[in-house]
C-alpha cells in the first residue's frame, strides 16, 4: 500500500485497463494518439500483452507502444500501475529510455498497490491493478516473479538465448483467449462483495485505524485485472471493475467518483454526460 500526498486524481483524468498491447496493433497504437493534451492518464496495469522490462526483446517487441507513451508525457501526466502482464517498465524508461518528460510520469509496481490517493473532491480513491489477495500461492508468485535477482536471470537467459526463450514464451502467451469477464461467470454483485471485503480489511480499515479516514469516508475503489466493466455502491464505498481496452476502446473520464465515456475511440461525438456506472 501507498498514500500519495504530492498529487490527487484530476477531475477529468483518463483511465485506462487491459489494453494487452500486442506487436503490430495498430488499432491501439492509434488509441493512443487521441488523447486530449493536458489531461491526467491512469494506466491500470497490462496495457501490454507481455511485458519484462529486464528483457531487451521483450523492449524491442512492444517498443512502438513504450516510445508512445514516452511521447505523452511530454503534454500529459502519466500514472502507470503495473499488472500480471506488464511488469519493470520503469527499468526501461529510468535505464534503456531518454526520450520523456521524467516528472510527468509514476510507474507504481505491484508490491506499491495499492495506491491511495484524494480525488478532487477530496474522496479517498484506492486504485490497483486488481490481482492482489487472490490467494496466498498467487501473492508470493506475484511478490517472487519482480524481485530484482530473478529479473536478472530473465535477462541473462534472453541474452544467452538470443531472445528465442521470450519469443517462444510471447507466442504461446498471445496465442491464449483474452475474455471478458462476462464469458465466463454471471455472479458479478456477489464477486464485487468479495473485492470490497478485501479492500475493507487489507486497506480501508488500516486507514482508519491509522487516522488517515474516519468511519463516513467516502472511498472509490478502481480497478482492472477482471475486465468487467461494472460497479456496486456499498454505505460509503464505490466500487468500479473497469472493462477493458482490448474490447472496449472507449475513453472513461473520471469525475466525482464517477466514470464516463467522455469520447468513443474513432468518432468526434461526445457523449461526456453518459455515466456508465449507472
Amino acid at each position: 500500500m501507498t498514500i500519495i500526498n504530492d498529487f490527487t486524481i484530476k477531475k477529468d483524468a483518463f483511465f485506462v485497463a487491459d489494453s494487452h498491447f500486442k506487436e503490430n496493433d495498430e488499432k491501439l497504437l492509434e488509441y493512443f494518439d487521441n488523447f486530449p493534451s493536458g489531461r491526467q492518464i491512469i494506466l491500470m496495469g497490462d496495457i501490454f500483452h507481455f511485458l519484462i522490462g529486464s528483457i531487451h526483446t521483450s523492449y524491442i517487441i512492444n517498443e512502438a507502444l513504450i516510445r508512445k507513451l514516452a511521447g505523452l508525457t511530454r503534454s500529459n501526466e502519466i500514472i502507470i500501475l503495473e499488472g500480471n502482464h506488464d511488469f519493470g517498465l520503469d527499468s526501461i524508461m529510468w535505464e534503456k529510455y531518454s526520450d520523456y518528460n521524467a516528472k510527468n510520469l509514476k510507474i507504481y509496481t505491484y508490491c506499491m498497490q495499492p495506491i491511495i490517493i484524494r480525488d478532487d473532491s477530496d474522496n479517498i480513491c484506492i486504485l490497483s491493478h486488481g490481482d492482489l489477495w487472490i490467494n496466498k500461492n498467487y501473492d508470493s508468485y506475484r511478490k517472487f516473479i519482480t524481485k530484482p535477482y530473478i529479473l536478472s536471470a530473465f535477462w541473462l537467459l534472453d541474452k544467452l538465448s538470443y531472445g528465442i526463450i521470450y519469443r517462444a514464451l510471447a507466442t504461446r502467451i498471445n496465442q491464449k483467449l483474452i475474455a471478458e469477464f462476462s464469458f465466463f461467470r454471471t455472479d458479478f454483485l456477489h464477486f464485487m462483495s468479495e473485492r470490497i471485503a478485501k479492500y475493507k480489511s487489507h486497506v480501508i480499515q488500516k486507514l482508519i485505524d491509522n487516522g488517515f479516514a474516519t468511519d463516513n469516508t467516502k472511498f472509490c475503489i478502481i480497478e482492472g485485472h477482471y475486465h468487467l466493466g461494472k460497479y456496486v455502491k456499498k454505505e460509503n464505498i464505490f466500487y468500479n471493475a473497469l472493462q477493458s481496452c482490448y474490447f472496449h476502446k472507449d475513453y472513461l473520464s473520471f469525475k466525482k467518483g464517477d466514470l464516463f465515456i467522455e469520447v468513443t475511440y474513432g468518432t468526434k461525438k461526445s457523449i461526456s454526460n453518459k455515466n456508465i456506472l449507472q
